[in-house]
């Protein structure tokens, strides 16, 4: 043991240093990326679609809206006002026509109004049939209507039909309320703006509290809730939830049964301590290497280090069965294999063009071999005691390896595999839907979709990114995609589209209405005033004042409080001279408008048609297949490297994982259940205990402490992560349901897969060249 002070030594140098990078890199902000579209390829990316996903999701992040049906809608938007804000969650609360400045409507389109026109009020002008305009105006001199109809600013009330064209007709704010007709109910629509990050738990929770004890003091009000906070809090409730039953369950069952065992809490936490320090030697090469971290690497990479749980019990195991007599050296080429194994398994992803997925195989390696150091430089030195208990459990455990040994033979396991492969073959099917990541309640997703299709906007999952030299290019380029969108929504293939030029014509469009309303007023204005017995020197006036008119300009409109809402649909300047904004596609989108927007899309390089959501599951199916073409290709170089050391005995070592995971696949084919990611994930920490399981019984294959120590890590693995089966999260049960039939099948293949052995031929600890 004296030989292994100074490398131990040194190894708590590196954990302390890698513990201080770590805690430094965290304090000063290292990059703790939570998105999906980060783990493509970067040279599948265009520069602008991150900041566009970005942008979008900006307002669904930050704000939230809320629907309030009641028979008082007044007072319970006022005292529902009154508890958010006395909760402290939001920073701005709109649900009056005061609230949304409408005063300002003067201030940045009175002024441009001559060259804003509708497209009915452009289709009537270019007809040359104006007298129903002049009528129009003649009797709104008599009795004026809109915001500013004035006999010499706009005796036609230009900006009122501008405004009507563009405002829904479904929101009512004449009264008090700002409120929105859906099902024959006057709903009132109120707007929050958070006061923190919808992340916070704390906020989430204040949140929540608010809206339910308004709930309980109201029973008779109903609210539909949107917004990004309501999901996370939904998420967040559910983990919590899930921690408090499953993850307390499963660590006390761990605890529980490695107490049984081993009777020493102090033994119990030599067998946690590599997890801890092979998470921290872990987390700072990546953080160092790639400059920050992935949550999904960390979620990914957390469970493939509890594989390394298999060195500390093997190690463990075989000190208290051995007592004295135990020799470090009779276990190293074992401990060595299961690393090399291990690590070649996973780190070869780190090859793959997956800028994800490099990070995680970093990530996974880098934890196992810090584990495996800590086990053997640290654990030697640590005391353990031997106990008859333990004993007596590795005798009977031995008792049931006996019986299941040589069940499964070479000829028969080779038959078994080319079934479960031609069965897996031709019927497994994979699923890499967006639905695998959700956390929300059907009743939250609900409340969702009604707002967005109410609201007649959503979150920008499908849309156009155009690029353009500037900004008058971009609001040009966007009007030419009008009119095919437009026939896209008549024809029923698209629900809607909403882009900046909606409400900024370009420069051209608006010359050329400034032309229209002259022509107009040369037409007709004249008539208007003489019939209305007005002086003609209002003439003159009139037209100075249209003459006078500057355009709208995209800056003028995004600085203004009318065009914060489409703030997000701008980008600006990108790269290359160059800015873009989107045209968001709103509803449905069959498959027919896809075809054809794909289809513009190839054929102009300043178009890219962006699904959010395809583009995640893409990510998601590109992970799976990666994962599934480089574990397949690992294994068969592992296949060849044991076969150096076990000859004709390899395929007992490769047999519980191989199987194991051929058990998964094909009990999945025939139950028609398609394989995704997550599944993927678990079949990787399958791989790995069942590569360890195949090496320790190979190379002590007489020994009572194998079979103990393979028998407790998939025991507790089991707990740790079978449990996830009943979690009510896609994600986390689909790990749990593939970890409980994949490590059940490592553990039984174990036993059928190895020769019977002759009754003198069995010892309770082999001795250093047992393996022969």
């Amino acid at each position: 043991m004296r030989r292994l002070r100074l490398p131990a030594l040194l190894w708590g140098l590196v954990l302390t240093t890698c513990l201080i990078f770590s805690i430094w890199q965290l304090l000063r902000g290292a990059s703790l990326d939570t998105r999906i579209t980060a783990l493509l390829p970067e040279t599948h990316q265009s520069p602008g679609v991150d900041r566009a996903n970005d942008q979008l999701s900006a307002p669904f992040t930050h704000r939230f809206v809320l629907l309030l049906d009641a028979e008082q809608p007044g007072e319970a938007a006022t005292r529902l006002a009154r508890d958010l804000e006395a909760a402290g969650v939001v920073s701005e609360l709109r649900y009056r026509p005061g609230d949304y400045q409408l005063d300002s409507l003067l201030e940045v389109l009175g002024p441009s109004r001559y060259r804003l026109l509708s497209d009915d009020l452009r289709a009537t002008i270019d007809s040359g049939d104006t007298d129903d305009l002049r009528r129009q105006a003649l009797a709104s001199l008599v009795m004026p209507t809109g915001i500013d109809q004035h006999p010499v600013r706009d005796p036609f009330g230009l900006l009122n039909r501008w405004l009507d064209s563009q405002l829904s007709a479904r929101f009512d704010t004449r009264g008090d309320l700002v409120t929105l007709r859906v099902d024959d109910r006057d709903l009132v629509v109120m707007t929050g703006t958070l006061a923190g990050n919808a992340w916070d738990t704390g906020l989430q929770d204040r949140l929540t509290d608010a809206i339910t004890g308004f709930q309980k003091a109201h029973p008779g009000v109903h609210l539909w809730r949107s917004g990004m906070v309501f999901h996370a809090a939904d998420g967040a409730h559910q983990a919590r939830s899930e921690i408090g039953t499953i993850g307390l369950g499963s660590l006390i069952g761990v605890l529980l049964i490695l107490l049984v065992v081993f009777r020493s809490p102090i033994t119990i936490a030599t067998l946690l301590l590599p997890l801890a320090t092979g998470g921290v030697f872990a987390l700072a090469i990546t953080l160092w290497w790639f400059q920050g971290i992935h949550l999904l690497t960390i979620a990914f990479g957390s469970s493939l280090i509890g594989v390394a749980i298999d060195y500390a019990l093997h190690l463990q195991c075989a000190r208290v069965l051995a007592g004295r007599t135990f020799r470090l050296r009779t276990m190293l080429p074992g401990l060595a294999l299961g690393l090399v194994t291990s690590v070649m398994a996973y780190v070869v992803q780190a090859f793959t063009p997956m800028p994800g997925l490099r990070q995680m195989a970093v990530f996974a390696g880098c934890g196992l071999i810090g584990a495996w150091l800590t086990v053997v430089l640290w654990l030697p030195m640590t005391r353990v005691r031997t106990t008859p208990g333990t004993q007596k459990l590795a005798g009977r455990l031995w008792q049931v390896l006996e019986r299941l040994r040589g069940r499964l033979g070479p000829r028969l396991a080779l038959i078994l595999a080319v079934i479960a492969v031609t069965i897996a073959g031709v019927r497994l099917q994979g699923d890499d839907s967006l639905r695998l990541l959700n956390t929300s309640s059907q009743q939250l997703l609900g409340d969702e979709a009604l707002i967005q299709r109410e609201l007649g906007r959503d979150t920008g999952t499908v849309y156009l990114l155009i690029t353009a030299h500037d900004s008058e290019g971009f609001l040009g380029r966007v009007e030419s995609l009008d009119p095919m969108l437009d026939e896209l929504v008549e024809e029923g293939h698209l629900g809607g589209h909403a882009s900046l030029a909606d409400h900024v014509p370009s420069g051209s469009r608006q010359s050329a209405n400034l032309e229209r309303s002259r022509m107009l007023y040369q037409q007709q204005l004249d008539h208007v005033y003489t019939s209305a017995g007005l002086p003609p020197a209002l003439y003159e006036r009139a037209m100075a004042m249209l003459e006078q008119s500057p355009p709208l300009t995209l800056d003028r409109w995004l600085a203004s409080p009318l065009g914060e809402s489409d703030q997000r649909l701008w980008l600006g300047d990108i790269d290359k001279g160059q800015v873009a904004g989107m045209i968001t596609l709103n509803g449905g989108l069959d498959r027919s408008a896809r075809q054809r927007l794909e289809s513009l899309a190839r054929g102009d390089e300043h178009i890219e048609l962006v699904d959010r959501v395809e583009q995640i599951s893409n990510v998601l199916g590109k992970l799976r297949r990666q994962i599934a073409q480089w574990v397949a290709g690992s294994l068969v170089v592992l296949t060849l490297m044991l076969a150096l050391r076990y000859r004709w005995r390899t395929w007992r070592v490769i047999a519980p994982a191989g199987g194991a995971i051929l058990t998964v696949l094909t009990l999945y084919a025939l139950l028609g259940v398609p394989l995704n990611l997550f599944h993927q994930l678990a079949l990787l920490l399958v791989l790995g205990i069942g590569l360890d399981a195949g090496i320790f019984m190979q190379e002590h294959p007489r020994a009572h402490h194998a079979w103990l120590a393979i028998t407790l890590s998939i025991v507790s693995s089991l707990l740790a992560f079978g449990l996830l089966a009943f979690s009510a999260t896609p994600a986390l049960h689909h790990i749990g349901m593939t970890t409980l039939i994949g490590l059940a099948s490592v553990w039984l293949l174990a036993a059928l897969v190895q020769p019977p052995l002759s009754g003198n031929q069995t010892t309770t600890f082999d001795h250093e060249h047992d393996h022969g």
